[in-house]
């Protein structure tokens, strides 16, 4: 009896213990999924929180995603206290070229490739914008349409002779440049032609030393009469295919004018084109602006006529080095490269190979072979 009574007792005593331990293990498990629950909940609030800021700061930044225009028409003019200055100067410091690229698939890349999402994004909003009506012929204007021009010429009449040179400068121009200049899809050009320098300035806002100018977006082109009318409409040409092509993202200042000035210099007589071999000689003694202000250059306006002339002369030499020494094909990717967002030593390398990796390099490049230009030409 008495192992009867122990063995009863002790199978009491282990049902009781599992009994305890089973409530035990059901209320640790109820308390867990509760603060599961609980951890989910918090986790949802927090995303909610996020996604709500984020969408919050994408609209408020929203404009800043969209890069300024050239517009000719928002041009300020600038006040004489505002006058600047470029560093010029004799330059003794030429480096060794180090190869400093990363061409993989990195956060760079990844930026890179959202930023081209972001530009998409841009250009399928500005592709629903209605195209802006051309204004109403002003008073002492005449008009007329030259395809693909519009065409609003102050004082003189609008000749068949003056339409037969715009067409076939036009035609010439594509032949020279469409080729490579990736702006295909070029449906309408408005152009005006001022005979007096109040009209031009009071429509296009341009300091004294313009002769013309140029809205890409607007795809418009604002001239004066003068002798300089034929190189300055390729020039204004130039920027209407070649820049239109890096919408709505912008190119580079001094390529988008050095390109200009050199398909210009293409329709001028050795005398016009005096005035840029003057200063490829000094650049060729290295007298010329500090390379990282003149690669920085994203506005003109505030800078006298001389150093403006510098500036631009500098711009052709650079482009003019680029296109003839590398080809039209190199500067063809050089150009796609730059419009996919990719910084200039990358862009560079990847359309020339080395030793084009840097903006040192480009300078270093650039000044050997305006030497070896003077050199040849003293022998």
């Amino acid at each position: 009896m008495d192992i009867t009574k122990k063995l009863y007792v002790l199978a009491i005593f282990l049902v009781a213990a599992l009994g305890f331990f089973a409530y035990h293990e059901g209320f640790l498990t109820e308390k867990k999924e509760q603060e599961s629950v609980l951890r989910r909940e918090q986790i949802s609030q927090s995303l909610q929180r996020v996604i709500k800021a984020d969408k919050s700061e994408k609209k408020d930044n929203f404009l800043a995603q969209v890069p300024d225009m050239r517009v000719a028409s928002k041009y300020r003019a600038v006040k004489d206290e505002e006058k600047k200055e470029f560093n010029v100067k004799r330059r003794k410091d030429a480096q060794k070229i180090n190869i400093d690229l990363d061409l993989g698939e990195d956060d760079g890349e990844r930026e890179l490739k959202e930023r081209n999402e972001r530009i998409k994004n841009v250009q399928a909003l500005l592709s629903q914008m209605k195209e802006e009506p051309v204004p109403p012929l002003p008073e002492g204007f005449f008009s007329a349409k030259v395809n693909p021009y519009l065409m609003y010429r102050e004082y003189y009449p609008l000749t068949d002779d003056f339409k037969a040179l715009i067409s076939t400068m036009h035609t010439s121009f594509l032949k020279k440049v469409a080729p490579f200049s990736l702006l295909t899809n070029v449906k309408r050009i408005f152009m005006m032609i001022f005979k007096t320098r109040g009209m031009y300035s009071a429509y296009t806002k341009r300091p004294d030393w313009s002769g013309g100018s140029a809205d890409v977006m607007g795809q418009s082109i604002y001239l004066m009469e003068g002798v300089n009318f034929k190189s300055n409409f390729m020039h204004e040409l130039t920027h209407i295919y070649y820049d239109g092509f890096f919408e709505p993202s912008s190119t580079p200042r001094w390529l988008s004018e050095g390109f200009a000035v050199y398909v210009q210099s293409l329709y001028q007589t050795p005398q016009e084109n005096e005035w840029l071999n003057v200063f490829r000689l000094k650049f060729a003694k290295e007298e010329y602006i500090d390379f990282e202000d003149f690669l920085s250059v994203k506005t003109l306006d505030g800078y006298d006529k001389p150093d403006v002339a510098m500036w631009y002369a500098q711009s052709y030499t650079v482009v003019k080095f680029l296109f003839e020494h590398y080809g039209k094909d190199g500067f063809y990717q050089f150009s796609k490269n730059l419009k996919e967002g990719q910084p200039l030593g990358r862009a560079m390398f990847r359309a020339y190979g080395m030793p084009l990796n840097s903006d040192k390099a480009l300078e270093i490049a650039w000044q050997s072979n305006l030497r070896k230009k003077m050199e040849g030409a003293a022998k």
